[in-house]
């Protein structure tokens, strides 16, 4: 069976043995107002749409995970309390923002980020109240750990919109040395119990997908990981690896195949245009590790509204649509380490980053 690729952002690359990619089939679940939001989405990340709200905002509603990968910050003590601020969301502040993005019909919501979301007890519960509130995409992210047959019947009931199990690996070998803590073996069976309950039951969603985060480690192994997975689940992910910060620690999970572009004055990021990302009380523009540095204000101050409105928020906006994101420093050094330009490029700007030899 023949194995169709797509991507929706330049960064993340699909996999779907079926004909539609999974927006179009999640229109055709869902309807006109899944087809409504996915065409103002795609105007997004044209640059040719600035709404008066994000279309998508995304939080962690705890900030524990139950795995120390070695290439994410988690692990790190001394970057994660430099980059997220110590007080989570509260309760109340959690249920005001979903007021908030509800009155301006918000249609997107991910409830992951620096965590493992099934670690919160009640997320179950939180995915069902945000689907009675409205929300049209509701979304997760999990290494599949803490599933069980009792989740996961909850979680097909919730109005759960996409579940993707993060796995990295498509042997037991590596997944050991990229997912420590995790058991291979345990995390497989729970994602197919999560797929043979979800076909028993005749559920059509959530859609399921597996994800694989390219790096030196385990890069050998991307053929064999979507060759395991294409007839299990929906659909399959597959992104190089971004180094959580530029630290020098973690540019040995670089990928052997990093990507170096030569005309990279044409890059522009979507991410200001589509969303809002909460890093625990800060509110800010994109899920780039350290979005802290650009926070457009305090979940107990500030609203959501505000926060997308605000001046440094335009100005972010401005320098991307026009293809300057070197005017502002935070985003210089999101895009060099995601998104590596050419020596050549650098001193031609006279851009003051980080130059690897190349």
């Amino acid at each position: 069976m023949s194995i169709k690729k797509y991507t929706t952002d330049g960064k993340v690359q699909h996999y779907t043995v079926t004909e539609d990619d999974i927006n179009t089939r999640l229109g055709k679940i869902i309807g006109d107002k899944f087809v409504d939001y996915r065409s103002q989405w795609d105007k997004v990340n044209k640059f040719s749409l600035i709404t008066d709200f994000p279309l998508y905002i995304q939080f962690d509603t705890t900030q524990k995970c139950n795995f120390k990968c070695p290439h994410c910050l988690i692990t790190d003590d001394y970057n994660l309390d430099k980059l997220f601020s110590k007080e989570t969301i509260s309760d109340e502040g959690f249920e005001r923002i979903i007021d908030e993005a509800s009155e301006h019909q918000c249609p997107s919501i991910a409830l992951h980020g620096t965590n493992e979301p099934l670690l919160d007890k009640g997320l179950e519960t939180k995915i069902e109240h945000l689907f009675k509130r409205g929300f049209i995409d509701i979304m997760i992210n999990t290494n599949a750990s803490a599933l069980t047959e009792s989740r996961i019947k909850k979680l097909l009931d919730s109005g759960l919109t996409r579940i993707r199990f993060s796995i990295d690996a498509a042997t037991e070998k590596t997944f050991n040395k990229i997912r420590v803590g995790g058991n291979y073996k345990k995390v497989v069976k729970n994602i197919e119990m999560f797929v043979e309950l979800k076909e028993k039951g005749g559920y059509k969603l959530p859609v399921t997908g597996v994800s694989f985060c390219k790096q030196k480690a385990n890069e050998h192994e991307d053929r064999a990981f979507i060759e395991k997975w294409k007839d299990i689940v929906d659909h399959i992910s597959i992104q190089r690896y971004i180094p959580a910060t530029s630290d020098q620690k973690y540019k040995e999970f670089y990928p052997t195949d990093k990507v170096y572009h030569e005309e990279f004055n044409e890059f522009r990021c979507p991410q200001p245009f589509q969303r809002l990302v909460f890093r625990n009380q800060d509110i800010t523009p994109c899920c780039a590790w350290y979005s802290r540095e650009l926070s457009l204000g305090n979940v107990n101050q500030t609203t959501s509204y505000q926060a997308w409105n605000s001046d440094l928020m335009r100005s972010i906006r401005e320098i991307h649509r026009k293809g300057e994101w070197y005017k502002n420093d935070v985003c210089r050094k999101c895009v060099e380490l995601n998104y590596p330009a050419s020596k050549k490029f650098l001193i031609q700007n006279k851009l003051n980053l980080e130059i690897e030899n190349v």
